[in-house]
């Protein structure tokens, strides 16, 4: 009985196959894909350390390289559509800015110094939500909460002449 001699198995072939196929499921993911460079790379490296050596079997090495080699090609790729999305979104922030100030000005003109009730029921559950238009109003309150309103004096003041 012969035997037959097959390439025998590297543990870098798996690692670089298994480290490749991880990155290219990462680099898939919007917005997360660009971490999937770091993996991609080992798997890159991996394969082209394994491919180096002499009567190794090459299929996984070469199916890690490839799949590791489209991965980093997918993050990379996802850097620059990201890069010219925040490049586009600089005039966002002020659309949405002048539309909230737009709005409160609206809320403002409309329900004035008026406050405001919602109320929730559910079963026996109740959520009540407040809110006031009073500007002046709200500042007080703030100032009385801080505590940097003095109730003493006032207090004095309306007693003038008692004492």
């Amino acid at each position: 009985m012969e035997e037959e001699k097959s390439p025998r198995q590297s543990g870098v072939g798996v690692g670089a196959l298994v480290t490749a196929i991880i990155a290219f499921l990462l680099a898939v993911i919007p917005c997360i894909g660009l971490v999937a460079v770091i993996p991609a790379v080992i798997a890159i490296v991996l394969a082209i350390i394994g491919l180096s050596r002499p009567q190794v079997n090459q299929g996984m090495l070469v199916g890690g390289l490839v799949v590791g080699i489209i991965a980093l090609m997918i993050s990379v790729s996802q850097s620059f559509v990201l890069g010219k999305i925040a490049n586009k979104s600089g005039s966002w922030a002020t659309d949405i800015e002048k539309v909230i100030r737009d709005v409160t000005d609206d809320l403002e003109k409309e329900f004035g110094d008026n406050e405001v009730t919602i109320k929730i029921n559910s079963d026996d559950e109740t959520v009540e939500i407040k809110a006031s238009g009073k500007k002046g109003g709200l500042e007080d309150r703030l100032e009385e909460l801080e505590g940097t309103v003095d109730t003493l004096k006032s207090k004095a003041d309306t007693t003038k002449g008692q004492w």
